[in-house]
């Protein structure tokens, strides 16, 4: 109700200069009260995206205004599949017989499930988990096993600064191989680990992956994936994210490692079109 509303509907007439000190007194309540209720939930909310560490954006108030204000509005929806559904339908799965490329066995995909998701953090960018976070012994095995797969496999990938994250060494397609439209629109990047925190991964995969991916429990998608806002929000100076770029759940346990692992020689070898990955 407008507060001259409020003013007219007083029993008792005041003086004009009594009615604006009493609708100053209804306004300073009124943005008091808001502000009482919605500063704490700013507060939490920014404490939740600095606890991301480093990413794409800088970790600070900037970087968390800018998300909340421009970016958040055009966070899509991660868990449906039917988008890979139909481009696996269409013939599109770019995988082997539209099966992709994993070769990870039932059971080792039953270790997860859909019930058992790590909470991820609510702003679109920087995703990152906030529950099932690895403890440090995992995190450094993980790290050392994620380089040492990259070396072994110079002749498909190299490493270099991620594009998307900014604070971290991705995997990139190595330079003699030749670049298929899908590896333009990400600027040849393949995967990278988020290493300041969480240690969950980012990386593109077949249709038909990415399906059983997100359906096991291991991932998600992004908020952005299959969309065209980041490239545009970002004036063009970042790549638009395809539908098969996913979020990998960090791996809690030294299984867990071989089975991301295996993941991300999934990816690598979706994004190169070969087999032979060591």
């Amino acid at each position: 109700m407008p507060l001259e509303s409020i003013l007219s509907a007083l029993p008792i007439r005041l003086p004009h200069t009594q009615q604006e000190r009493l609708g100053l007194a209804l306004g300073t309540a009124a943005f008091l009260g808001a502000t009482t209720f919605l500063l704490p939930a700013a507060i939490r909310d920014f404490r939740i995206f600095k606890s991301y560490g480093p990413g794409g954006l800088p970790n600070n108030v900037i970087g968390w205004l800018t998300v909340r204000l421009l970016f958040q509005p055009f966070r899509g929806e991660m868990f449906d599949t039917e988008v890979y559904s139909r481009r696996i339908d269409a013939a599109e799965g770019h995988g082997v017989d539209d099966e992709g490329y994993l070769t990870l066995s039932e059971e080792q995909l039953a270790t997860r499930s859909p019930a058992d998701r790590p909470s991820v953090g609510p702003h679109v960018v920087p995703q990152r988990q906030l529950t099932q976070i690895p403890d440090k012994d995992v995190q450094e095995k993980f790290r050392a096993k994620y380089v040492s797969f990259g070396l072994r496999n110079h002749h498909l990938v190299k490493f270099e600064r991620s594009n998307l994250e900014r604070h971290a060494d991705a995997l990139f397609l190595a330079d003699h191989l030749p670049i298929t439209d899908l590896a333009v629109t990400m600027q040849g990047e393949v995967a990278h680990i988020h290493q300041g925190k969480d240690h969950s991964v980012h990386l593109v995969m077949a249709p038909a992956d990415c399906k059983k991916i997100i359906e096991a429990g291991w991932g998600q998608r992004h908020g952005f994936s299959g969309t065209s806002a980041m490239t545009f929000l970002a004036l063009g100076t970042l790549p638009n994210l395809p539908a098969e770029y996913i979020l990998i759940y960090a791996p809690r346990t030294e299984a867990e490692i071989e089975i991301v692992m295996q993941i991300i020689a999934a990816s690598v070898k979706f994004m190169t079109g070969r087999a032979d990955t060591r």
